[in-house]
């Protein structure tokens, strides 16, 4: 199998066709990416299941929500032209003060403590987190930061706080408020993600 075949199964382009800024998320759509940003895009789908939108300064990529996933993707992105990675996520949130909708930027890993599984988040292990100074929990995190350094791309994060594990976790049904203020959250970090 050639490289470029391998490439294609996870972005469904040529690696010269990928964008100096590529944006990442598990949780936004393109078609959602591209009607925030008002900006259309060409669609594409991977074998893998990626989903691609390649717009005029920025490839658009929604990955499956593992930390391989996103850490593949990332890696690839050593053989294009990408200058710079943004990971657009969900966290549930530990710092206190922090509620569902609000928006918490980073481009250092340590604030985000990524759990390999749900099973992890046990109050115990939440409360020691949340002592150590740890901002909030999600599952590729540590993969996005991790893969990026390794590529040698910049790497920034937006994470959007959809829960609350110690309080209100994310099995609890939300409010039409605290939906609204998530939905509103999503759409500012794609605003500012794709800002130039």
């Amino acid at each position: 199998m050639s490289n470029q075949k391998f490439f294609k199964a996870f972005f469904a382009l040529k690696p010269g066709a990928i964008q100096e800024t590529v944006i990442l998320s598990p949780v936004v759509y393109p078609k959602q990416f591209e009607r925030v940003t008002g900006e259309k895009g060409k669609h594409y789908k991977s074998i893998l299941g990626y989903l691609v939108a390649n717009f005029k300064n920025t490839t658009f990529v929604k990955t499956p929500m593992t930390q391989a996933a996103v850490s593949d993707a990332v890696l690839l992105l050593s053989k294009t032209g990408c200058k710079k990675t943004v990971f657009i996520g969900a966290i549930g949130g530990l710092a206190r003060g922090l509620k569902i909708g609000d928006v918490v930027a980073t481009n250092k890993p340590r604030h985000v403590y990524s759990v390999r599984s749900i099973h992890e988040e046990t109050r115990k292990k939440l409360l020691y987190l949340r002592k150590k100074g740890i901002v909030g929990i999600d599952f590729e995190s540590r993969a996005f930061f991790a893969a990026a350094r390794k590529a040698k791309l910049a790497a920034r994060a937006f994470y959007v706080v959809t829960d609350l594990p110690l309080t209100k976790p994310f099995y609890i049904k939300k409010t039409k408020r605290e939906k609204h203020k998530i939905k509103f959250a999503l759409e500012e970090s794609i605003k500012i993600s794709s800002k130039k």
